[in-house]
């Protein structure tokens, strides 16, 4: 068993004291807490820096320089001119609004590139998304190519890929046969078991009948669109919300809630995830049992908990000395 250096043993220490320093927050702001956050900005600014310098500055510019048509017949002096303009705003407060240039046009082309990506990804796939027919045919697993089967629930491409060569042997006569097949890893054919089910699992998206319904899939075609048009009434204002009017966009409002609330939850399930990576760093989950125990992290955790606390407690002690001295002074003024 290879044991850790004592740098990454102190890495490991470091790290779980400044977990609980952010931690820290919970209770209220206190100097553990900034020092925490400012280490972290001030190691990230230098990273980003650094790696600013070497990916662009210098292959970009210092490197090319010095080529012999480098002042003539080269567009990076656009790009070194308006960086030089951002730099102004330090020099002189006069001249500060030549910075505002290179601002402009960089929020200008970003802002240009995000509109098109959104548009193309959002909002054109949700257009024609909407605009799809309603059916929802079951897939046949006889006939259907690779893509449509690799869309299927438990079904990846390389199971898809064997479902092709089974059945240019032999047609399948039921959807059982699939997780038979025996060039399946153990770890496929649970995948396959996990993904059955006849409402929106495997049984009810696949057939080996060449025909049938997906029932679901119809009712989610079916609310994608009374939704889209019960959001879209919601937001036209040129007709009074009466009457059914009225009921179309509280439906919409419903629908809008439940897509905001859906988002939340996706991120409070995001940073629910990552506190649960950091307590299993802590505990030392992702360390070998030989390693864990160099570590120690329940003791560095309990170690550095201690001194937070007790930290916590001095600071507040002095800041209420030092309330009480201003008040007394004030007294004694008045």
């Amino acid at each position: 068993m290879i044991e850790l250096p004592w740098i990454e043993v102190m890495g490991h220490w470091l790290a779980i004291f400044l977990t609980f320093c952010i931690l820290s927050f919970l209770y209220k702001d206190n100097p553990f807490y900034k020092f925490a956050e400012h280490l972290f900005i001030g190691v990230s600014i230098g990273y980003v820096s650094t790696q600013q310098y070497y990916n662009v500055l210098r292959p970009k510019l210092i490197e090319r320089i010095g080529a012999a048509d480098y002042w003539y017949a080269n567009w990076d002096l656009i790009a070194l001119a308006l960086t030089m303009c951002m730099f102004v705003k330090t020099i002189s407060a006069r001249w500060s609004w030549v910075g505002r240039y290179p601002l402009a046009f960089i929020i200008a082309l970003y802002a240009g590139l995000q509109i098109v990506g959104v548009t193309q990804a959002d909002l054109g796939q949700q257009i024609k998304r909407a605009t799809r027919s309603l059916d929802a045919s079951k897939i046949d697993i006889n006939t259907a190519d690779r893509e449509e089967l690799a869309r299927l629930p438990g079904v990846s491409p390389m199971v898809a890929e064997a479902i092709v060569t089974e059945r240019a042997k032999e047609p399948f006569t039921s959807i059982d046969q699939i997780a038979h097949i025996e060039t399946l890893s153990a770890a496929e054919r649970d995948l396959l078991a996990g993904a059955r089910g006849s409402v929106t699992g495997l049984d009810a998206q696949a057939t080996v009948a060449g025909a049938g319904k997906y029932w679901f899939g119809i009712f989610s075609n079916l609310l994608l669109l009374l939704g889209l048009i019960a959001a879209l009434v919601y937001f036209y204002f040129s007709i009074a919300h009466r009457g059914a009017i009225g009921v179309v966009s509280r439906f919409g409002v419903w629908i809008l809630m439940i897509g905001f609330g859906a988002s939340f939850g996706f991120t409070v399930q995001g940073r629910i995830a990552l506190a649960i990576g950091r307590a299993q760093y802590v505990l030392g989950r992702k360390l070998e049992a030989a390693q864990r125990e160099q570590v120690m992290g329940w003791l560095v955790a309990l170690i550095s908990i201690t001194i937070i606390t007790v930290g916590i407690a001095l600071w507040e002690r002095r800041q209420k000395r030092g309330s009480d001295a201003t008040d007394a002074e004030s007294i004694s003024d008045s």
